[in-house]
């Protein structure tokens, strides 16, 4: 509900810090005093857009802000999705800058307007002679009807089962596409795939290919040289020849001198090493390939590993390796695509038939409804002066939706030679809000509506009429706050908080007041309601009892 309402520097007012409180709030006052400024200040803090000369001074910025209670059952979730700090009492306020801009927030956080609107939308509704919404809202004509009929929760029931649905609808959507996407990509990715196994990737291959093609390419020069060493070392002329010479003269001279002998046993280990390059550089040269179709094997080898590599962008073997496997997981997940769709085929098959099946049930339920609903909607608008008026409901269904399979239009004639028609297009203005009383006083606690506005709804009503339509709002309230502009004492007598608006016209500039009145001064504004500017002594008395009696 609605707690507080502050304005500064908006059309006639200068500043305003005005509590509301709970039940009925009736605002009164005379034409052209400000009444509406308050809707029109409710509705910029609730994301309406702002027309152009609002502010009573152009050079100063107007703020609105508008403290509300939320219910944080309903609101946390919007909140969190929201990405805003939760706060309860909650504050929307709208800053408008002398430059034309406009700004929004709420809980001081900078908001966009459509946020606000949203906001606005849950926890306020405005119905006047020009603002029939309600009366055309999909959500609000099943909520009534639900009421009626004692099947809110059979609907919130169904409302999960919705939402779980379009959750496994989204999720089969997204599937189908990927799987489709996937299927177009899987040829490709199988020709990659294969083309890197038929490839027999190895670690480290490349630097040994280089190696072997060295080798390959300078294969005769390599063996010459091979077979030099083995020839200079194990030849009949070699090293290994002259060393067995110096050996002997050595071996004579160790039996009397200690470092000949040292000099022998040095010698005889590079005999030994000598003998062992020899043996190595004899087989190097016999395993030295004088084939020319080896360079060409091996550069073909090796181009088709580079060209890979540059195909894939890839550094080196690893990355192409990494790369091989990956595509192999990915086709992988490709063939479990098929499975994991016709799984969620399944689910979604299954939540569609019971959501059909639940919507089914409510329809049924809401049809048998209607016209008990529709027959007591007329005995209302009876009792509230209209004796010929006619309403009924004209009743479709269609594609599942959030709140089931109905569609709903309300059809009205005030008079008894006319046949019904749509409601918003035959109805006036005191009519149709004599029609919205009638609508919200008998779903009063089943509408999810905080906070109702009326404005002037009851024009063209008085008497006996005013005094039912009070008792409406009051019964109403019971259920919500209600706040009702009205000039009917009959009705502003029934309030629990009397705001009245005064404008002081001998002020230099005018300016508007709202404040609420209480006691004799309360007597007086309806005595002044009763009998016009001069307040009689009947008047006064009459104002006593009405408030008596509300």
């Amino acid at each position: 509900m609605l707690r507080r309402l502050t304005i500064s520097n908006y059309l006639l007012i200068d500043g305003l810090d005005l509590p509301l409180g709970e039940g009925l709030s009736i605002i009164t006052g005379e034409t052209g005093s400000g009444k509406s400024i308050l809707l029109g200040a409710l509705g910029l803090a609730t994301g309406e857009r702002a027309e152009s000369g609002i502010m009573r001074d152009p050079a100063s910025r107007c703020v609105i802000e508008l403290e509300v209670q939320l219910d944080p059952d309903r609101w946390q979730g919007w909140f969190q999705r929201a990405e805003l700090p939760w706060e309860s009492p909650c504050i929307l306020r709208r800053q408008l800058e002398p430059n034309g801009r406009s700004r929004a927030f709420i809980n001081d956080t900078p908001v966009r307007l459509e946020q606000l609107r949203e906001l606005g939308a849950g926890i306020l509704h405005v119905h006047s002679q020009h603002h029939t919404l309600l009366l055309n809202d999909r959500a609000f004509q099943l909520g009534l009807v639900d009421g009626f009929c004692g099947q809110h929760q059979a609907v919130e029931h169904y409302a999960g089962t919705y939402r779980q649905w379009r959750s496994v609808r989204e999720r089969l959507d997204a599937l189908r596409e990927e799987e489709a996407n996937a299927r177009q990509e899987a040829d490709y990715l199988a020709f990659q795939l294969n083309e890197l196994d038929a490839a027999a990737l190895q670690e480290g291959e490349i630097a040994h290919l280089e190696q072997d093609l060295a080798r390959a390419e300078h294969a005769e020069e390599l063996l010459r040289t091979l077979q030099a060493v083995d020839d200079g070392v194990q030849g009949d002329g070699g090293l290994l020849a002259g060393l067995s010479s110096l050996e002997q003269a050595l071996a004579k001279a160790s039996r009397y001198d200690q470092r000949s002998a040292s000099l022998l046993e040095r010698l005889r280990s590079v005999r030994i090493e000598l003998q062992d390059i020899g043996h190595e550089a004899s087989g190097a040269a016999l395993e030295v390939d004088l084939d020319p179709a080896a360079v060409d094997r091996l550069n073909e080898r090796l181009d088709s590993l580079n060209r890979l590599l540059q195909k894939h962008r890839c550094e080196d073997e690893t990355a192409l390796i990494a790369l091989r496997e990956d595509l192999r997981e990915r086709l992988a997940r490709i063939g479990g695509l098929g499975r994991d769709l016709g799984e969620l085929e399944g689910e979604e098959e299954r939540l569609r038939t019971n959501v059909s099946k639940q919507a089914d049930g409510l329809s049924k339920a809401r049809s048998k409804a209607l016209a008990p609903l529709a027959k007591e909607v007329e005995q209302v608008l009876h009792d509230l002066g209209m004796p010929h008026a006619v309403f009924r409901f004209e009743h479709t269904t269609g594609e599942p939706g959030p709140r089931g399979i109905d569609r709903l239009r309300m059809l009205f004639s005030a008079n008894k030679d006319r046949a019904p028609e749509p409601l918003d297009k035959v109805a006036s203005g005191g009519e149709l809000g004599r029609v919205m009383l009638a609508l919200i006083g008998l779903a009063a606690g089943s509408l999810d509506l905080p906070t109702v506005v009326f404005d002037e709804v009851d024009t063209g009503v008085s008497g006996p009429v005013a005094d039912r339509v009070g008792e409406l709002m009051r019964h109403m309230a019971g259920e919500r706050q209600v706040i009702a502009i009205t000039h009917l004492p009959q009705i502003a007598g029934k309030a629990d908080t009397h705001l009245l608006v005064t404008k002081d016209q001998e002020a230099e500039v005018v300016h508007s007041r709202i404040r609420p009145i209480d006691g004799e001064e309360r007597v007086r504004t309806l005595a002044a309601m009763l009998s016009g500017r001069r307040t009689t002594k009947a008047a006064l008395e009459n104002a006593r009892e009405l408030l008596k009696g509300g």
